[in-house]
Parts: C-alpha cells; sequence; structure tokens
C-alpha cells in the first residue's frame, strides 16, 4: 500500500514538474479579449492621381482605435495610404505595396458577406472627396500589385491621444501611371 502511495506521489510530482517547467522558460502573458464593433463602409473608390479623401464623424468626436483597408493596386508603380488626425495631424500608415510580393487577384465580395454574417454595422463615416495631393517620389523598391483585404499595417491599434476627432483625412498616394481601387473600410470606433 505504501508503494502505491508513493508511486501515486512520484507521478504527481512528475506531471507537475512537466506543466510547471515550460512556465519557467516561456514568459507567458495574459491575452485578453475585448469585445468591439468592426463598422464596414463601401468605398468603390478608384484612384489614377495621389489624392485627399475627408473621413468626418456623424456622431461627433470619435476614437478610432482600429483602421483598415481593402482593395487592388493595378500597375507597378508604388501606393501608400495614411489614416491622418486632422485635428493634430497624426498620421497612420495604413497600407503601402512597397516591399510587398506580388500575390494573385483575390476574389473580391468577400470582406461584404463577412459583414453580412457577422452583423458588422454599418460605417457612419461621412466621405467627402478632397484635395490633389503632390507625388512624394519613390516610396521605395519592389512594389506589387494586386488585391489586398483588411489591411492595417501601422493602424491596427490607434492611440486614443492621437486619434480622438471628428474630422480625419485617408492620405492616398500613388505614383503616376498606377491605378488604385478602393472597396472598402473596416473600424472600431472605441
Amino acid at each position: 500500500m505504501e508503494k502505491v502511495t508513493a508511486h501515486r506521489i512520484e507521478l504527481t510530482v512528475v506531471l507537475l514538474l512537466i506543466i510547471a517547467l515550460p512556465l519557467l522558460f516561456f514568459r507567458s502573458s495574459v491575452t485578453g479579449f475585448v469585445s468591439s464593433d468592426t463598422k464596414a463602409q463601401i468605398l468603390n473608390m478608384t484612384f489614377g492621381e495621389s489624392q485627399s479623401v475627408n473621413l468626418i464623424s456623424a456622431d461627433g468626436a470619435a476614437y478610432i482605435n482600429f483602421f483598415s483597408i481593402s482593395g487592388e493596386v493595378i500597375g507597378d508603380g508604388s501606393i501608400a495610404i495614411y489614416l491622418v488626425n486632422k485635428d493634430n495631424d497624426a498620421h497612420s500608415l495604413v497600407y503601402t505595396n512597397v516591399g510587398q510580393k506580388k500575390k494573385a487577384p483575390l476574389i473580391t465580395g468577400m470582406a461584404a458577406a463577412y459583414a453580412e454574417e457577422n452583423d458588422m454595422q454599418s460605417g457612419n463615416l461621412i466621405l467627402e472627396q478632397g484635395q490633389k495631393l503632390d507625388w512624394p517620389g519613390s516610396l521605395g523598391e519592389n512594389s506589387a500589385s494586386g488585391s489586398f483585404a483588411a489591411v492595417c499595417m501601422e493602424s491596427c491599434y490607434l492611440s486614443q491621444d492621437m486619434f480622438t476627432s471628428d474630422n480625419f483625412e485617408l492620405q492616398v498616394y500613388v505614383e503616376p501611371g498606377t491605378i488604385l481601387k478602393l472597396q472598402e473600410i473596416f473600424y472600431t470606433v472605441g
């Protein structure tokens, strides 16, 4: 009987060590889930030159804490899209095709279907055509054409101090000879 008890204790200690040792060597962190309402808004805009698009919050001042975009680049030129808070001139890169690998065209309409299936809220940003922007020159080498979906390069998490406003702007830079089709934006308001 004492041997059986000793084996049970040894087995328990071994199992605890197997579980506890990895925790000592790998820094674990607590990951939390934050529920948010992602808003989707169809753009269907085509750009053949650099231009801004004004995004005005219909609900007054809002904190945009996440912003992504879907679209397609046609041609071999560079493009870059920035989200800008017009009140404090804070910039965040949403997408650029510089340094990206060339991709095969994606089947479009998937984001809209996803939005309907998951009851995504319709966006409440008022879109207005902005001013023409000057091409800043080369954005880099190895630009890729093709579709991109729900991309947020530096705009996946936006600071509340920097991105609370009722007056935002998308600055869309398109290298001459390149076409950019923006299909949809996704964002959350905190």
